[in-house]
């Protein structure tokens, strides 16, 4: 990434953050953890990486190093985070913002305490994107398809299972997970010697257990001692996890933004273990596991029925309606349908295949309080823009669910900020794969 670097000794003064911060132009070799950001970061693509006023620490800067990031600007000052709350904005940013996520919103109820504060959580996070992108403020209109495309015949599902392989070659490493997760007499030592057997997949478990993302207060250097930290059945989940990112990261789908597609399954993931522990709900790893393939099976669309899932995704659009509402008139049947076949296909535990398979599925008056936790995190990384699989539409939830959810509108927005932390620290650990 090229940036124009001015005089190595004079300092930049911006009011960039709300405040006048000198800023240095800094190669990245030159910056320390504990720095702050004075102005956003992104790739060669055009993808942001970091925002404005984030807080650099080794993981991000190794991200930005594995991006090909050479300098970045940093604040000499420690300015504070973006806040619409507390900038001076012109009008017309702030009904933009607006704009955008009440349109988000559309198909929620926004009077509702809990979807209130997401509302304006959502709204803090977009000004904090589009402050970070100076120049691209203006609302103009919506492109929405100038014609109807005609839909495609009904597609058959039994035939995509069978070409499964074309979204990915499953490793040897994965298949062998499962055997590990089919078998109740499975000792620490085969874990290991499964999982070092590649040292890639080593490092990114060692990583991720190292991480902010799980906090623990000592270091892990052996997945035998990962194995009893985080637990037997979770590490092996979350090795199957990282296994199929890795293996799904080279596709060529010109229907979505592959680094989009994996951002909003790492925050849905990654919000769904957050609600597992909110709720004290056993096994977290497991959900976040869940919530990372939930939509696993839109990549199979995308790639075997590009025609199928362009009228989908149009017409959802033309329609104002969700993606999911037209999957089973276009197909004849649903994305997490596929999902279910295709992960029973893969011998996957039968607890990931049925939150994958139901995280669409209505809640109706007797739904356990588990099964709110995959369809909320769903919403919840949409709400908040953290990538897309292709969706638009919002659900909507009933009183009901927020009752057994048992968390109050302040205590989500705790979890959704949050949740901002662990979405940075696992892209820049997944960062090759996404």
């Amino acid at each position: 990434m090229q940036i124009d670097r001015p005089p190595a000794t004079t300092p930049v003064t911006t009011t960039d953050l709300n405040t006048e911060i000198f800023m240095e132009l800094l190669n990245l070799t030159q910056v320390k953890p504990g720095m702050r950001l004075g102005k956003a970061v992104f790739s060669s693509e055009g993808a942001l990486l970091l925002p404005p006023g984030e807080t650099l620490d080794e993981n991000s800067l190794q991200m930005l190093g594995q991006h090909g990031v050479k300098d970045v600007m940093v604040g000499v000052r420690s300015p504070e985070p973006i806040s619409l709350q507390n900038v001076s904005q012109p009008e017309d940013l702030l009904r933009h913002v607006r704009q955008i996520v009440t349109k988000r919103f559309g198909q929620t109820d926004i009077d509702h305490p809990h979807m209130r504060a997401l509302f304006e959580l959502a709204v803090e996070r977009q000004g904090r994107l589009l402050l970070s992108c100076p120049g691209k403020v203006s609302p103009g209109k919506e492109a929405l398809p100038s014609f109807q495309m005609p839909m495609p015949p009904k597609a058959a599902l039994a035939p995509l299972i069978d070409k499964s392989h074309r979204i990915g070659t499953l490793p040897i490493v994965f298949q062998r997970l499962v055997s590990l997760l089919n078998n109740n007499d499975t000792t620490i030592d085969e874990i290991a010697e499964i999982i070092t057997t590649d040292p890639t997949l080593t490092a990114k478990l060692l990583r991720l257990v190292n991480s902010p993302f799980y906090g623990l207060a000592c270091t892990i250097d052996t997945i035998p001692r990962a194995v009893v930290m985080v637990g037997t059945r979770q590490l092996v989940m979350l090795a199957m996890g990282t296994t199929l990112i890795t293996a799904f990261k080279g596709l060529p789908v010109s229907l979505v933004n592959m680094q989009s597609f994996w951002t909003h399954s790492l925050s849905t993931g990654a919000a769904a273990r957050l609600l597992a522990r909110a709720m004290n709900i056993p096994q977290a790893e497991s959900y976040f596991v869940a919530g990372l393939l939930h939509d696993i099976a839109r990549l199979l669309l995308f790639t075997q029925l590009p025609k199928h899932a362009l009228y989908i995704l149009s017409e959802a659009k033309r329609r104002r309606q969700s993606v999911h509402s037209l999957e089973q008139e276009c197909l004849g049947f649903t994305h997490e349908e596929l999902g279910k076949e295709l992960l029973s296909s893969w011998r996957c535990p039968k607890d990931l295949i049925t939150r994958v398979a139901d995280h669409h599925k209505p809640l109706l008056d007797d739904f356990e309080k588990d099964e709110i936790i995959i369809p909320l995190s769903d919403m919840l990384s949409r709400a908040l823009g953290y990538g897309s699989s292709g969706e638009i539409a919002l659900p909507s939830f009933d009183d009901a669910v927020w009752e057994k959810l048992g968390l109050s509108p302040e205590e989500l927005v705790e979890i959704c900020r949050k949740l901002d932390d662990s979405v940075r620290h696992l892209r820049s650990l997944f960062t090759a794969a996404v």
